[in-house]
C-alpha cells in the first residue's frame, strides 16, 4: 500500500475540514438547520472521534479521546440529545489539527500490518492498518460534504 498517498489523502481531507472550520463561531457551531440532524460542532467532533476509533482503537493503539467525546460524537448521536456541555470549538479544532501528525507518527511503515480482528463495514472487511486509514480518509471526505451543506444552511438563517 502506498503510504505517502494514504497520508497525503488524510492530510488533504483534514486541511479542507480545518479551512471550512475557520469561520465557524461558537454561535453557529450549534445550529441544526431544518433537514439536518447534527450541527457543525457535532460534525467536527465526530470526525475527530471517528479517526481515533478507526485508526487507533481498531489497531490496538492508545486513543487520545477526551472524556465524553465518544458519547457526544459517535454515529447515531445528535446534539438535541446531549446531556452535558460539549467541548469548546477551539478544543476540537486543536485536536483535529494535531491528529493527522499523530497518525503518521504512529503508523509510518505499518500500513500493511494486519490488525488483530477484521473490521466489517458494510460490504468491506478492513484487515490492515492501511485499509483502516484509507477508510478513515473516505469517511472524513463524506463529512466534508455535510459540513459544506450545513455552512450554507446556517448562512441562510
Amino acid at each position: 500500500m502506498n503510504e505517502k498517498m494514504i497520508f497525503d489523502q488524510m492530510e488533504f481531507a483534514r486541511n479542507i475540514v480545518l479551512k471550512h472550520a475557520e469561520d465557524v463561531t461558537e454561535k453557529n457551531a450549534d445550529m441544526v438547520p431544518d433537514g439536518f440532524s447534527n450541527s457543525l460542532r457535532w460534525q467536527l467532533g465526530h470526525i475527530y472521534a471517528a479517526v481515533e476509533g478507526i485508526a487507533f482503537h481498531y489497531s490496538n493503539e492508545t486513543m487520545n479521546l477526551p472524556e465524553g467525546y465518544g458519547e457526544l460524537f459517535k454515529s447515531g448521536t445528535r446534539p438535541s440529545e446531549w446531556k452535558v456541555t460539549p467541548p469548546a470549538l477551539d478544543e476540537i479544532l486543536t485536536l483535529l489539527s494535531e491528529q493527522v501528525g499523530r497518525v503518521k507518527e504512529t503508523f509510518a511503515g505499518r500500513l500493511d500490518e494486519k490488525i488483530s480482528q477484521p473490521v466489517p463495514i458494510g460490504p468491506l472487511k478492513l484487515e490492515t492498518i492501511g485499509q483502516l486509514l484509507s477508510f478513515a480518509a473516505f469517511h472524513e471526505s463524506e463529512h466534508i460534504g455535510v459540513i459544506k451543506s450545513l455552512k450554507n444552511a446556517v448562512k441562510e438563517k
